[in-house]
């Protein structure tokens, strides 16, 4: 990666356990932060949604966003 502007990441933790899958999310957030690159994650797994700075979810063909209590991020 050559500083790039969009990280795209597609499900990153579907085959992983809950402790596998933790570490994945830690070591994709610190390089979104570390490089200050804007993330576009497409996950069904809705476990880690609550770190995320904004969620949207396809609705019928539309993005909906998400709203999660700020005390879990």
């Amino acid at each position: 990666m050559h500083d790039p502007s969009l990280l795209v990441v597609d499900e990153p933790t579907s085959a992983l356990d809950q402790e596998r899958g933790a570490a994945i999310m830690d070591l994709i957030l610190g390089v979104v932060r570390e490089h200050d690159v804007a993330t576009l994650l497409v996950t069904h797994d809705r476990g880690h949604l609550y770190r995320m700075d904004s969620v949207y979810n396809v609705v019928d063909g539309s993005l909906a966003r998400e709203q999660f209590p700020a005390s879990k991020r």
